[in-house]
């Protein structure tokens, strides 16, 4: 080794020796010197929550239901005001509040002073266009409904807490929302930093069509203007699946500014308010009667215009005494001592079979916050009495939701299968979609009886119910009417009007369910559910591409000889 190499080894070696040096003396600065201090900062620790966007909620064609927007704070900062009057003229008319009282929190000696917990997103812009400094915006997380009242029910609202209170905002509120993440994190330099990431929440995507909703509610309305109606509910279902096309109750709110609404205007009629049925329940008594072998299409009875059961005399609505009745025309005059004739031919046992078979007295399971069960006593309740055999037969005497009542009379029109009712059809979360597979909640007749019913309640409406005729369809369908009752009083003038039916009634692709409570135009469901019915029904064939009898049918024959 020269004297050079030799000369470079020992540089190398110094430098070293120096750097170690340098590294112990700070080592001991830090954990001898200063060790006290720096064991205070790595003390500094804070909570960090981070909040998940909430899901969105999309109609069937992927229309935004519901999104996420923001409503604002708004504050000041008086030291940074420059012209605290001129500001306090423009704040004062677009924040509502008297201009003495913005300026004098302008002009106080607090850091910082709020001048307003909540506004919209228009307000905070009307007040970014404002030339003066010192105001402070900060958002709130706040839902937005871009469709306006459209399914206000059936969507619910979120309150300020960001809580689903109604609605499919209350039913999926966990889906919706996400996960929340929070963590106690040390704000020490020293210290490695760790992530924070909450989980998003996950997209809904309806069974509804924005379009055919539209079209219901609006029918609904103008029904409610017609018929001078308090209010109403109407639900669209296609029978083979259970799978909701249209619910809408009237009057509606908006899901926005739900705050402006009392509670029993923001609660969803169809699923949480009961109701005496009236004659519609007359289909699932003959249903019964039919599937239990009580008695055939064919059969007769003989009608004295009355029949006393349990201590009860039933009389027939218009105080008929027909004689001698086959069972369609029973159906199609809607006659109560006919339906109590079968009730009791059947007997309390097998009668309430049938009608838990049908699912009265309990919630169909419905994808909606708080579902009613309905009320149904049973024999051996505390509550029971015997006449209810006869009652219940033809819709007094129980109560029942109007989507347990188009549930259960989706077993008619779907081969004896009574179908879960539902209304999310998809859930995405990430990268991942969970689809709903439909499901048969209970099999109360058999597919016979169902087609036997069917032709029965076709019939009906071809001899009684004209208004609720469609050209070109075949509609099998009942209508109903039933008092109103009060602090166990029935009120003399006040119904409840219901109509419901099927299409094509051969091969059912929907059921609706219409329902005007305590009309002042008529006093017969015939008279103001049927029509509305009728009137909602030709358009929405249109609408959901249903065609006419005669073509489905001639369809159908070309199809089949291209077939053979």
């Amino acid at each position: 080794m020269n004297n050079s190499q030799q000369r470079r080894q020992w540089t190398v070696l110094i430098m070293m020796g120096f750097a170690a040096l340098l590294i112990v003396a700070r080592l001991v600065l830090y954990q001898v010197i200063h060790s006290a201090e720096l064991a205070g900062l790595i003390g500094d620790e804070i909570v960090i929550e981070v909040v998940p966007d909430r899901g969105t909620i999309y109609d069937r064609n992927g229309t935004v239901l519901a999104t996420n927007g923001a409503d604002y704070q708004v504050g000041v900062s008086p030291n940074l005001v420059v012209e605290p009057e001129l500001l306090a003229t423009a704040l004062a008319p677009i924040l509502g509040q008297r201009r003495l009282e913005i300026l004098a929190a302008l002009e106080s000696d607090e850091p910082f002073v709020m001048l307003d917990l909540r506004i919209s997103s228009d307000v905070a812009d009307l007040i970014r266009d404002i030339p003066y400094d010192g105001v402070q915006l900060d958002p709130i997380p706040r839902r937005f409904f871009p469709q306006g009242e459209l399914m206000c029910h059936t969507l619910g609202y979120v309150d300020y807490g960001d809580i689903g209170r109604a609605g499919l905002e209350g039913y999926y509120n966990e889906v919706l929302a996400g996960e929340r993440a929070e963590a106690t994190i040390n704000i020490s330099p020293l210290m490695e930093q760790q992530s924070v990431i909450a989980r998003d929440g996950s997209d809904l995507v309806l069974t509804i069509d924005r379009s055919v909703q539209g079209l219901v509610e609006r029918h609904l309305k103008q029904a409610i203007i017609d018929h001078r109606a308090q209010s109403g509910t109407i639900i669209v279902m296609d029978p083979r699946t259970g799978a909701i096309l249209a619910l809408a109750n009237e009057p509606c709110y908006s899901p926005y500014a739900f705050y402006d609404a009392d509670l029993p205007l923001r609660t969803n009629a169809a699923v949480s308010h009961i109701f005496e049925p009236g004659s519609g329940m007359k289909l699932i008594t003959m249903a019964a009667a039919l599937d239990s072998g009580t008695v055939t299409p064919q059969d007769t009875y003989y009608d004295p215009g009355f029949i006393e059961i349990g201590g009860h005399i039933t009389k027939n609505w218009d105080l008929s005494a027909p004689g001698t009745t086959d069972m369609t025309t029973l159906l199609s005059r809607s006659l109560n001592v006919g339906a109590a004739t079968l009730a009791s031919r059947m007997g309390a046992e097998t009668f309430f079979d049938y009608m838990q078979a049908f699912g009265f007295g309990k919630p169909t399971g419905i994808d909606l916050l708080s579902e009613e069960s309905g009320l149904m006593p049973l024999p051996g309740d505390e509550y029971w009495a015997d006449s209810f055999l006869a009652t219940n037969s033809y819709g007094q005497g129980l109560a029942v939701t109007s989507i347990q009542m188009i549930t259960a009379v989706s077993a008619l029109a779907n081969q004896g299968n009574m179908m879960q009712p539902y209304i999310v059809q998809e859930i995405r979360e990430d990268d991942k979609v969970y689809t709903h597979e439909p499901s048969v909640l209970s099999r109360p007749i058999s597919a016979e009886t169902a087609q036997q019913l069917t032709a029965m309640a076709v019939t009906a409406v071809l001899r009684e119910v004209y208004e609720a005729q469609v050209e070109g369809y075949t509609i099998a369908g009942k209508t109903g009417t039933a008092q109103v009752q009060e602090n166990k009083v029935y009120l003399p003038d006040d119904v409840i009007g219901s109509f419901i039916g099927w299409l094509p009634a051969d091969n059912p692709e929907i059921i609706v369910f219409v329902k005007l409570d305590r009309p002042k135009s008529a006093p017969w469901g015939s008279m103001t559910a049927a029509p509305t019915f009728a009137k909602l029904v030709e358009e929405l064939v249109v609408l959901l591409d249903i065609p006419p009898d005669n073509v489905r049918l001639r369809d159908d024959v070309q199809e089949a000889r291209a077939g053979g």
